[in-house]
Order: C-alpha cells, then structure tokens, then sequence
C-alpha cells in the first residue's frame, strides 16, 4: 500500500520526519517495502486487513498510536432527489455473487481537468489523471477502500444494468482497450443485453465517462471475495480494484464511498444527484465480541490501566456497548472484517500500546503443558540429523504445472498462473529442481533434503476434506552428480543407511522395478529410492522409530576411516567385487566409498588402474583385525595395496 505523506496529512497533524513516520508504520505491523521515495512510503502488511488498502484505514492506526485526533473528511449526507421516469435506472441482479450494489444518477455535471489538489495526490500514489470524475472514483477508492465505478447514461441504449453470469465466448473491450473473452465463472453488468463491465474487476470502454459527458451513474458494489480472486487470476487482471475486491469489504462501506463521491462531484463537477436503487438483499449487521478484561494479562503477562484500554479501542473505531468490572461488550466497525476472536482486540490493544513497552518479566505461573504434536519434534530431530551429515536443506514451493492424466493430482481452482496451477505429488518433484542451481554454480555431488507436504486427490469427484491426503515426507536428492552412478548410489544409501542406524531401525529392501527400490518395515511401506534420489514417510517411520524416547543423535558418529590406494587391473570392474565386500564385512565395515578411479600414468604399460577406497570401520578396537582381513580379501581378487 502507497501512503504519499502529503495526502497522509489531510487527516492527521504529525510532525515528524519520513523515516520516524515509516519507523511508526513498521511498529504497527506495515513495514516498508521499498526505500522511500518522493516522500511516498510504500508499505507491506501481512494481515488480513481491509481497511490498510485506504490510506484512512492506515492514518487511523497511526492516529491512535500516536495518541491524536484523526480527522475524517467531509462527506455528503444532503438525500439525493426523489428518482423520476426521467432519471431512474433499472437495476437488476441475476447471480448470487452479489451482496450489495448501491448507486446514485449524477445529472448536468461538468466533466473537466481535476484541480491540482487531487491529481498531486493520486499521481503520487501512482494513478493518472484522467478527469474529475474518473479522478474521484480513483480518489475515493484509495481514501476509502471502497471501488467505485461511473458510467456514461448518454452511451446506454436502456436505462437498465442487468448484472447475470457471463456467457462462453462473450468479450468485452476495457477501457485501457484491451479485448477480454469471458468464461461463465465471470460476472458482468449490461445494458441492452451487452457486458459494459466485468463485475469487481475492470470497466468497459464503450461506456466510459468522458469530457462530453453530462450524466453518469455512480456505483459501489460489494461482491463474493472468493469469486473476484478467481475470476481475476482465469482472466489474468491484477489491478486497484480486484487488490480490494478479493479482500473481504463490509457491505456498509458502499454507503460511506458514495457520500464521499457525491460530496466531491457536486464540488468539483456541480450537477445534481438522484436517488437510485440499492440492491441489498440481507443487511449485515455488526459484529460484537466479548473482551475480559483479564484476558489481557494472560496473554501479555502485564496489565493496562482500563482508561488505556477504553482510549485505544475507541480510537481504533471499536464502540463501547456494555461494561462491567470483568468485561467489555464491543461493537466492532465496519471496516474491520478481519476481527473474529477475542484475542484480536488483545493483538490491537497491544500493538497500538505498543509492543516494545511489554516488559521483561519471568512467568509467575507455571508453564502450560508441552503440547507440541510428537510428528513436528521428530521432523526437527531429522532435519538436524540431516544436518549433521553435511546435507543442505531447502524449502520449495509446492505449486506445480497441471499434468494431463493425473487423476490424483489436486488441481487449483483459482491458480495464479499455470504454471502454479496444481499442488506437488511428491516432494522429490520440486526439489529436483534445485539440482540445476547447484550445477549452474559448478557445485557438485551435493547431498540436499527437503522435510514437506505432498498431496494427493483421493477421489475423481471430491466432496470434502476427507477426500485429499497430504503427506509429510523427507526427500533427499544428490544434487549435480559428476561422479560415476556407482559413486551417487553409494553417497545415497550411506545417508539412508545413518538415517536409520540413528533410529535403531532395520529395514528391507525390496525391488519395485529396475530403477525403483522400497524401503520396508514390518511389512509396511516408508519410502523408496533410485540412483541419486529417495523419499521416507515421516508419520509412517515414526511409528517404528524409538527416537522420542531416546532422543536422535545430532552428531554422526565419529567411526574410524581409512584411505586404501589399490592397484588392480584395467579391465577388472570393482561392482561386483564391492557387492561381495559388503556381504563379507557388513558388522565390521559400516561404509564404505570409491573415492576416485583414475590410470596411473606409470601403471599404464601395465594394464593396470588405480582405485582409491574409504572405509569407515564399525569400531576402532576390530579396527585393525579388520584391516587385515581385507586386504586378504583384496588380494584373493588380485587387488593389492599401492606402495
């Protein structure tokens, strides 16, 4: 959100410096986004916060948590004149996406230039001029937080806006000219039958004011939230408008928009206004919530004096209905539909006192019983064994593209773009993309993971919830292998094979397919692994891990290794020789690398190769009974160790 200073200060007198304004913002949770500029604060929130889409909604916050007035401005509450034959215009709503649509007929204005006042600030918020009641419509929008729309009644062939579902195939030309074909999820307004505006989205050119223009009419819809972020991301238009459209706006902030445009076009335009229709079908009224007052101190640790409190919730627009000496029955305004518990008014409170003045204080009471799901205690434990073994780990982004032929795959119903349009089957899929960073900077043979959700549709046709699945699942990966696909199969299976020593675990590995092998435990399937890749179910491994009880190793162990430089010869293929070394050693010997495979120059009239092998023994005192034995087993297969 764009807060230009100057335009800031219509509603509040703060004298301060840019930067001591941004430090204020930040500590009421609007952090700058950008470095400042033109005195313009460009601010980010990660609330679920309307009203911070107007520059009203942010001076209020700041006006209470600098303790002074903020100073709304005039609006129009003169009544219109009575609607006539002449000047009435049919309003008619045939899709439920509409909770409200109020408006008023604007007639004998003067569409001119926009006085200075008004282009200065929309310019510097980022808007262009355009003429005074485009500019209105636009000002008002930003001040308030509510979309505007006005139309040229010159351009309509009926004095109707007929708002139905759109047709397959049916387009419309926007005012910025550019030709949108619609899909029946949409909505629009008519006239005559003909789409002049995409509904929440964006206006048509055919109806558009311009400086001809003598009667326009003005509205202020309220619209499925859920509907507009659809729509706007099919068609693939991000603007002003659907940036607040599909955020939740309470119905009564059309009536506020309106008499704030009227006040202004019978300023800068004259004319007179009329009443018109103003489709409402179920008035919502406000909310109230119950705040005890000692839920404040259970949460914060501290109390306020109750005179605070009562200021700052009557600042933030909240109405005192009822108190007692235990509680207080609020109203909450209009403009705060992100309000739902009553640990939201504690968070205002909080914020508005401001958090740094929460004392350092020790708990007098004692503290709540651990209640942290066992699955997230044995995710870190495995995160950190990961760790430990030198794997890098990585968060992905769980969207993908949409696949044909997948009926499992969970396809998004409002994506963003189509290459986010599904969520992730398997976590291996994401993260395999990492790999390629890791080549592009010439890093090789490096062991990543990623701890993350895949998901699953169970059914073609889901009702409910309980027809997807997601699966927490820990997906290792050899990123940029160079090394021969031996060497990345054994780096891989010395990961899973600590990962499981560490949990005390045993288990079976089954052939899936030539490239495919499963990890088995009690006859369970946990996970599977290829070549350079692997993925082990957490929930199900938990089950057959003793790891809560005894917590997981953070440290490999430290297990006694040795570097072998063999001689064998050039034609011999060490696999299979490896293969029986395992069978042979596997309690003395609990791993094992080909470290490099190279012909020696001065072995080359030999036919021979050099090999140089790593093994980590299981203890250091069968450290050396071990050694001896292998280099006899080496020798049995004509392997002997360089000098």
């Amino acid at each position: 959100m764009k807060v230009p200073l100057k335009w800031l200060n219509d509603y509040l007198d703060l004298n301060k410096s840019p930067q001591a304004i941004a430090d204020d913002f930040t500590a009421l949770g609007l952090m700058l986004d950008k470095p400042i500029e033109n005195d313009v604060l460009d601010l980010e929130h990660r609330m679920d916060r309307s009203d911070w889409l107007s520059i009203i909604g942010c001076a209020r916050d700041l006006a209470a948590f600098e303790n002074i007035p903020l100073k709304l401005p005039p609006i129009s509450n003169q009544p219109g004149l009575p609607a006539t034959p002449e000047t009435k215009v049919n309003i008619e709503v045939k899709t439920n996406l509409v909770r409200r649509f109020n408006t008023r007929v604007f007639r004998n204005i003067t569409v001119k230039p926009s006085p200075n006042w008004l282009k200065e600030r929309l310019e510097a918020y980022g808007i262009p001029s355009i003429n005074n009641i485009v500019d209105i419509t636009n000002f008002v929008m930003v001040e308030y937080g509510q979309p505007l729309h006005a139309q040229d009644l010159a351009k309509f062939q009926k004095r109707e806006i007929v708002i139905r579902q759109a047709r397959e195939g049916e387009t419309i030309t926007t005012f910025l000219g550019e030709t949108v074909k619609l899909t029946p999820e949409a909505f629009v307004l008519t006239q005559n039958d003909e789409p002049i505006v995409i509904g929440g989205i964006v206006g048509g050119l055919k109806t558009g004011v311009t400086t001809k223009t003598t009667e326009i009419i003005l509205d202020a819809g309220n619209y499925d939230q859920r509907a507009i972020r659809k729509i706007s991301r099919q068609l693939k238009i991000q603007n002003e408008t659907v940036s607040r459209y599909d955020k939740f706006l309470h119905p009564k902030l059309t009536e506020i928009a309106l008499d704030r445009a009227t006040q202004l076009i019978l300023e800068l335009a004259g004319g007179q206004y009329y009443q018109n229709f103003d489709y409402y079908p179920q008035p919502v009224p406000l909310q109230t919530q119950i705040f005890h007052l000692d839920r404040l101190k259970q949460i914060s640790g501290f109390e306020l004096p109750l005179k605070t409190i009562k200021r700052i919730l009557t600042a933030l627009g909240y109405r005192l209905i009822e108190e007692t000496k235990t509680q207080l029955k609020i109203e909450i305004p209009y403009f705060r539909t992100d309000i739902q518990v009553e640990d939201d008014l504690v968070a205002d409170i909080l914020r508005i006192n401001n958090y740094n003045k929460i004392p350092t204080t020790f708990l007098a009471n004692t503290p709540p019983p651990e209640i942290t799901p066992p699955i997230y205690t044995f995710s870190h434990q495995i995160k950190q064994l990961m760790v430990s073994m030198g794997l890098h780990e990585h968060i992905t982004e769980s969207l993908v593209p949409k696949k044909p032929n997948q009926p499992h795959q969970v396809v998004l119903a409002n994506a963003l773009t189509s290459e986010k349009s599904a969520l992730r089957q398997t976590v291996i899929e994401t993260l395999d993309q990492v790999s390629h960073t890791y080549s592009k900077h010439g890093l090789e043979n490096q062991g990543i993971f990623e701890i993350g959700f895949s998901y699953h549709q169970l059914k073609p046709q889901p009702q409910n919830l309980h027809d997807f699945k997601e699966i927490r699942t820990l997906a290792i990966i050899i990123a940029n292998p160079t090394q021969s696909p031996q060497q990345t199969s054994r780096q891989l299976r010395s990961y899973l094979s600590r990962l499981f020593l560490n949990l005390n675990l045993k288990p079976l590995y089954r052939r899936h397919s030539s490239q495919h092998i499963d990890i088995i435990i009690d006859n369970e399937l946990v996970g599977w692994f290829s070549l350079d890749r692997a993925e082990i179910y957490l929930e199900t491994l938990m089950k057959y891990s003793h790891t809560l009880q005894s917590p997981v190793v953070s440290q490999v162990p430290n297990f006694p290794k040795e570097n072998f430089s063999l001689i064998l010869d050039l034609d011999l293929e060490f696999g299979p020789i490896l293969h029986q070394l395992e069978k042979r050693f596997k309690t003395s010997i609990v791993d094992y690398q080909v470290l490099e495979e190279y012909q020696d120059q001065s072995l080359k009239n030999q036919h021979k190769k050099s090999l140089l092998l790593e093994i980590s023994y299981a203890s250091a005192k069968t450290a050396k009974k071990t050694r001896s034995q292998l280099l006899k087993f080496l020798e049995k297969h004509q392997i002997v160790l360089k000098k």
